[in-house]
């Protein structure tokens, strides 16, 4: 599991709760951030001198038992952070649609097997999907400027937590 826990949206989640706390525990995310970026370092650094990535290196080196620990661990760490994307899509097709939120967690899982086919079909070409994804954020951002613009928010005005 990478670090993908570094994105715009989770920081600025980060720093409002931040806010909200009046930055008692900054050094929390700071310092989670940097250990993160250093033990990816140290894993990218062990995969080019080695040639395997971690987990193929965990798997000859430690007992069975560890290692099936370690799966289950790298497991559940990847579910944690997919099911508040499954949970916001059924969120959203909620609002957008008033569909019920277990049909839009069904929604979200077959359209994410639609992706993985799609992508798995060898006649289908993979710049078609990215250049679909990029469709959609360029979407993303340009309704997210429409909206910072319409709404008259002021970008320069300082925010304290009351």
């Amino acid at each position: 599991m990478s670090m993908a826990y570094l994105d715009p949206g989770n920081l600025e989640a980060d720093l409002q709760s931040g806010a909200y706390t009046r930055y008692q525990l900054l050094y929390v995310v700071l310092l989670s951030t940097m250990f993160g970026g250093l033990y990816q370092i140290l894993a990218a650094r062990l995969g080019a001198c080695t040639g395997r990535h971690l987990a193929q290196l965990c798997r000859s080196e430690y007992p069975p038992l560890v290692s099936f620990g370690l799966w289950i661990m790298t497991e559940l760490a990847i579910i944690g952070s997919d099911i508040q994307e499954v949970l916001g899509s059924a969120v959203a097709f909620k609002l957008l649609f008033g569909l019920p939120l277990w049909l839009g967690c069904l929604l979200t899982g077959l359209d994410t097997f639609t992706f993985l086919a799609l992508h798995r079909a060898g006649d289908f070409k993979t710049r078609y999907i990215e250049m679909f994804f990029l469709l959609l954020i360029a979407t993303i951002a340009q309704n997210g400027q429409t909206e910072h613009h319409a709404g008259g928010s002021d970008a320069g005005g300082h925010h304290h937590a009351t």
